[in-house]
């Protein structure tokens, strides 16, 4: 089965939607979106397709990713969107040093798991 759920809890953060009111839009019951979130059922391409179209995702490239095991090119989680939306708020000429940033405390991380 094809694990989308990550990446579509991190959608439904990223556009402040809940299951709930995706649900409503859809016409489902929120546990059935609970557990698309959750990866315990996966959706029909229907509604897939529908899931789609409401978070913004070019479903193609989902399954391609999914298809290729190439995940690393998705938001897997909320902790990654929220990275990601701190990221674009920081004017272009500065994501640069804000990068460089990151990279010496993950070194400075993987310096003290080692000690």
């Amino acid at each position: 089965m094809l694990k989308i759920g990550g990446f579509l809890q991190a959608k439904m953060i990223s556009k402040d939607i809940r299951q709930k009111e995706l649900a409503d839009q859809m016409g489902l019951d929120q546990r059935t979106i609970s557990n698309y979130c959750n990866d315990v059922n996966f959706p029909n391409l229907e509604t897939l397709s529908k899931l789609c179209n409401i978070l913004d995702i070019d479903i193609m490239h989902l399954l391609e990713c999914q298809k290729t095991g190439n995940l690393d090119l998705l938001i897997q989680n909320d902790l990654e969107m929220k990275l990601l939306h701190e990221f674009r708020k920081i004017p272009k000429e500065k994501q640069k040093t804000f990068l460089k940033s990151i990279q010496l405390i993950v070194t400075m991380l993987d310096y003290k798991e080692d000690l």
